[in-house]
């Protein structure tokens, strides 16, 4: 059989069995041993453990379980509405400050746990209620949440980031270095958009009774519970930028900060101790259980010459640069439409990144661009992460559309963004190379 029929075979059971609910790793898993034993016979199959122990024997990847932690500590600890709380106050004059507040306090979050979905259900939590009650439209109010919220998918310490650094062989400190600028141009046109939005449209965003914001303000001054948050942030990037850690260390030292600062809060229950662990367990299972599958599909599309056929046939199609950059992004939101972030970063990577060499692009410059692509994917239809989460904790009879219709146009936002990284890659590569 040959390497063009087994890897169309492959790529069919792998959709036909996610089509059905099994999961991801499981799909990948079955597709990859598939192919490799119509390639090479089952002997072949003595080189899967190999394979996958190469790369999950990986120091970098220690970041992934401990990033996750620190986030788990984080949401139990309340700090998250101590954030909101803080910049809605000291923004109460402008018009749109739930939302402005809403996008800054889900920033911040991003940059202390590196996981999307923590964002979005921690800051959404509080802040959703609080925005309806003040009168804002339902979808201003959880598009605002869910897209900005995806913004810890590229505001360094992302998970994200860490696993496309494993797979494609780069540094994850200069990923992180990287995406700062980005993430916080996004987070600014987010901003933007909201207040240009308050004053056009005052209706969709009532200001908020100043009754209410006298009563909060006699509790004293909001920055300072914000103080433990804003130096975990600068532990964990700091640490990293001036050389004093790597990621991993960067990680460990979140974490240990993570533990103090919810151990202050008198946040530490053994009950929530519990619940802390196990979820993180879980995320960090299914994590790696789909970065070993992934490992391995990779490596049956390197013995099938796939990503190097693909390169080929774009050449031979004289297609130019930016129209094959159309073509992947559009390829990685459709991907994203149907399968979680992990899954389309480890799927995705190896195949992608010899066509963006071919063309003269930096991997590092790709890993960005690809984080903001995939922040697009998590609220897009039907299968937008963060669309569900937001649906499911709105309070009231919330629709996915509504939820969706809220957050496209900061799904313009973020086309804006890759066309603005896409014309000016300095924005990127900048702090990381000078």
């Amino acid at each position: 059989m040959d390497s063009v029929t087994i890897s169309i075979l492959a790529i069919v059971i792998l959709f036909a069995m996610m089509f059905v609910g099994v999961p991801i790793f499981v799909a990948l898993g079955v597709s990859s041993v598939v192919g490799i034993v119509l390639l090479q016979g089952f002997e072949a199959l003595s080189v899967v453990p190999g394979v996958m122990y190469d790369r999950m024997a990986s120091f970098t990847l220690v970041a992934v379980p401990l990033f996750i932690l620190m986030g788990e500590i984080i949401f139990a600890s309340g700090l998250g509405s101590d954030i909101y709380r803080a910049i809605r106050i000291s923004l109460h004059r402008v018009r749109g400050s739930l939302a402005v507040a809403s996008v800054i306090a889900c920033a911040i979050f991003g940059a202390m746990c590196g996981v999307s979905l923590a964002g979005a259900a921690t800051i959404g939590k509080f802040a959703i209620p609080e925005m309806l009650r003040a009168g804002y439209k339902k979808t201003i109010a959880t598009g605002v949440i869910a897209s900005a919220g995806s913004l810890a998918l590229l505001i360094p310490p992302s998970v994200g980031l860490i696993l496309y650094g494993l797979v494609a062989g780069e540094s994850v400190g200069y990923l992180f270095i990287a995406g700062v600028i980005p993430g916080i141009m996004i987070a600014l046109m987010m901003i933007a958009y909201v207040l240009v939005i308050g004053y056009l449209k005052p209706d969709l965003m009532p200001a908020v009774s100043l009754e209410e914001l006298e009563r909060e303000q006699e509790s004293g001054n909001p920055w300072i519970v914000t103080i433990p948050a804003l130096l975990l942030v600068f532990a964990v990037l700091g640490s990293i930028y001036f050389g004093i850690a790597t990621p991993s260390e960067s990680a460990a030292i979140g974490c240990f900060g993570a533990i103090l600062i919810a151990a202050y809060k008198r946040s530490l229950s053994w009950k929530v101790i519990k619940k802390i662990v196990s979820d993180a367990t879980r995320t960090t299972g299914m994590i790696l259980a789909i970065l070993s599958s992934a490992l391995v599909f990779g490596y049956l599309l390197t013995r099938l010459r796939i990503p190097q056929e693909l390169v080929m046939w774009i050449m031979d199609m004289g297609l130019d640069e930016y129209t094959v950059l159309i073509a992947i992004f559009m390829l990685l939101i459709v991907m994203g439409m149907f399968m979680d972030v992990v899954s389309v970063i480890l799927i995705a990577t190896p195949l992608l990144l010899p066509i963006i060499k071919t063309f003269n692009y930096d991997p590092i410059w790709f890993g960005i661009v690809m984080a903001i692509v995939t922040e697009m994917a998590v609220i897009t239809p039907p299968v937008g992460l963060n669309l569900f989460v937001i649906q499911g904790i709105s309070p009231g009879n919330t629709s996915m559309m509504t939820v969706a219709r809220g957050s496209f146009p900061f799904f313009l936002i973020l086309v804006l963004a890759v066309v603005l990284l896409t014309v000016f890659p300095s924005l990127v590569l900048w702090l990381p190379f000078g």
